[in-house]
């Protein structure tokens, strides 16, 4: 018993450890992509994905940007009003929230270029009253956003709101699409199972690590006057 009792604490200080070391390691990671990031709002045309040979740019990815900052910053604001930036760079499940929300963007948007295609290649086109709710949408979206993000569009009003209309027929492919395989709407989101196990794999997705892993999610559309050190960026504690 003694010895299974000192095996449980070695292990229990060895897990302590591994999750030390990689706090730390993860620290100077967002440390050196802090140095050698990319202002997407100056480099719009750099390609961050292909899907069959078509390139998505980071203006391509500008309304989900938009989005996730935004989802995120609000749940930042809950834990911490003073400091939200720390809220970005918490652990949870096995990873980092920010590295979570970043491999979100790019995989919605993905997801949504793909169904978009086959939506144009099945002739699908907007009734009159879904195109009244996507004004509706694109309405609530934008009086949504936290004023600074106005200012710090990645592209234009314009490029955003055609990715919502985008989403919009990608979205109506999708219902068609879970009828003719008889499976459900949610199983062909981009975290569903059908997505995952018998559309993802029939289509060429490249991820351009070179450009999008210089991105920092939370960092584009928002500024944090008030950074952690502790998060590995550049300013000092109480700075």
């Amino acid at each position: 018993m003694i010895l299974f009792r000192k095996w449980v604490r070695r292990l229990v200080f060895a897990i302590i450890g591994i999750i030390i070391a990689g706090l730390f390691f993860y620290g100077s990671y967002l440390g050196y992509l802090r140095r050698h990031q990319i202002d997407v709002l100056e480099n719009l045309d750099m390609v961050a994905a292909e899907v069959d040979g078509e390139e998505l740019t980071l203006q391509d990815l500008g309304f989900y940007i938009l989005f996730e900052e935004h989802k995120v910053e609000e749940e930042a604001l809950v834990y911490n009003d003073k400091r939200s930036k720390d809220f970005w760079n918490i652990h949870t499940n096995g990873f980092f929230l920010q590295a979570q929300a970043k491999d979100a963007v790019i995989k919605m948007a993905i997801h949504d270029r793909i169904f978009y295609r086959a939506s144009q290649e099945a002739g699908i086109v907007l009734t009159s009253e879904e195109k009244q709710t996507l004004e509706d949408s694109r309405t609530d979206f934008w009086a949504d956003l936290f004023d600074i993000q106005h200012e710090r569009i990645p592209g234009t009003y314009e490029s955003v709101n055609e990715t919502m209309k985008e989403i919009a027929l990608a979205q109506k492919y999708q219902i068609k699409l879970s009828e003719a395989l008889e499976t459900t709407y949610a199983g062909l989101n981009w975290t569903g199972y059908d997505y995952e196990h018998r559309i993802v794999d029939e289509h060429d997705i490249r991820i351009n690590d070179r450009v999008w892993d210089r991105v920092i999610l939370g960092d584009i559309t928002l500024v944090h006057e008030d950074v952690s050190y502790l998060n590995a960026f550049d300013e000092e504690p109480g700075q």
